[in-house]
């Protein structure tokens, strides 16, 4: 007995190597090793709790199986997880790494080793908070102008991880306005940015609700333009033997504002007609200006002008053809060339018409000429008030002087 139990330490571990040996013969003769990708699902997530990291992705998965299981190792036979209850709230939202457990879900599979065994986890804290709506138009182009915006919400809810809620500024509503002028009426989806406008929390927060409905009118601006009065003169005339000299208006401009398309065909704008019919002396008229559709005067524009009409006597022209008559030559013959010549004059209508031919008789001077030819430059005189000369055509007349014949001489008386 003593020979047996001799040195029995080593004999036993003799045996216990034996029966290792043995079993990883047979062991190794009836199991096969193997690995798979199994996604790595995320456990114990609270209600309350932000996942910032998002998916972490796929694991390899080293199992071994006996060779005589029954069919095929799927993914759905091994489970993968990490706890996100491992993760220290305390320091949210700092990444953390949380170790990765793998699961058998099927019996005769034994998990060797997982890759990776560790995952980079961010959690964050869910944080509600109510931000303003704001609309943003963008560039108004040009010729148009809008009204203040009318949102359907003024404020909405958001939800999300409270490191990125917090940083959320407004709800911005970013609308274009068309070039057409068309009003806009139309839901938009909102944009979440921080206090300088830049887009933040997309796909982490949630918005409540995600889109309203914003009404923006639109329409053209109204530009001005200046234009000149255009007076309207009804039918009609001073009384006879007077004119209208002149018509002055003041303002002689006005500034008119409207549309650019109805601007654009305005060169003028016109009064309220104006009668000078029977006028014998200055007229000041009070008038109304005629503005078309669509137009109104500018800031400060007056909406009546001051007309003044200027009447004076009637001024016109009247032609005579008559003859000439030679003075101051004295017992000389005083021989013009022509017989008649024309005279052109100018003045008040009455005037002219009461004149004849006698009292228009040109005449020419031949006072001091000796017998001869002479250009002589006819002259009128005499012409009553208010009537010019305007032309003597010719404007020289040939005039011969010629001395008288000499009596003649008596016949001597015969002597008795």
């Amino acid at each position: 007995m003593k020979f047996l139990l001799r040195n029995w330490h080593l004999k036993l571990s003799a045996v216990l190597l034996a029966t290792v040996l043995y079993t990883g013969l047979v062991f190794s003769g009836s199991f096969s090793e193997s690995s798979l990708q199994v996604r790595i699902e995320q456990a114990n997530a609270l209600r309350d709790v932000f996942v910032l990291s998002g998916d972490p992705g796929l694991a390899e998965v080293r199992y071994r199986v006996a060779n005589d299981a029954t069919g095929i190792v799927g993914e759905g036979d091994i489970a993968v997880r990490v706890d996100l209850a491992d993760y220290d709230m305390a320091r949210a939202p700092e990444p953390q790494q949380l170790r990765v457990e793998a699961e058998s879900l099927k019996d005769g599979i034994e998990i060797l080793s997982v890759e990776p065994d560790t995952v980079l986890v961010a959690l964050d804290r869910v944080e509600v908070r109510t931000v303003a709506v704001e609309v943003d138009h963008g560039t108004v182009p040009d010729g148009l102008e809008v009204d203040d915006p009318v949102v359907s919400h003024d404020e909405v809810q958001v939800r999300g991880p409270a490191s990125v809620v917090n940083q959320v500024d407004r709800a911005l509503a970013l609308i274009n306005i068309p070039a057409s002028g068309i009003d806009v009426n139309e839901p938009v989806t909102l944009t979440l940015v921080d206090i300088e406008g830049q887009p933040i929390g997309t796909g982490q927060v949630d918005v409540d609700p995600e889109v309203v409905s914003v009404q923006v009118d639109v329409r053209e601006v109204e530009t001005e333009t200046t234009v000149p009065v255009r007076l309207n003169i009804e039918a009609g005339a001073p009384a006879a033997g007077f004119a209208l000299e002149e018509l002055a208006v003041d303002p002689a401009y006005v500034t008119i504002v409207g549309l650019p398309e109805v601007l654009a065909e305005i060169r003028s704008v016109t009064t309220e007609p104006i009668s000078i019919d029977g006028l014998t002396t200055d007229e000041t008229f009070e008038i109304e200006l005629q503005l078309p559709d669509g137009v109104t005067l500018g800031d400060g524009e007056p909406s009546t002008v001051t007309v003044t009409a200027t009447i004076g006597p009637s001024v016109s022209s009247r032609t005579f053809v008559v003859g000439i008559v030679c003075i101051g030559a004295g017992d000389n013959a005083c021989l013009p060339a022509l017989d008649q010549l024309t005279i052109t004059l100018s003045g008040a209508g009455d005037a002219l018409s009461g004149l004849t031919a006698s009292d228009v008789t040109p005449i020419v001077d031949a006072s001091g000429l000796a017998p001869g030819t002479y250009s002589l430059t006819p002259a009128l005189t005499g012409l009553p008030g208010g009537v010019e000369l305007i032309e003597i055509n010719p404007g020289s007349v040939s005039v011969t002087i010629q001395a008288p014949e000499p009596a003649p001489t008596p016949a001597p008386t015969p002597a008795p």
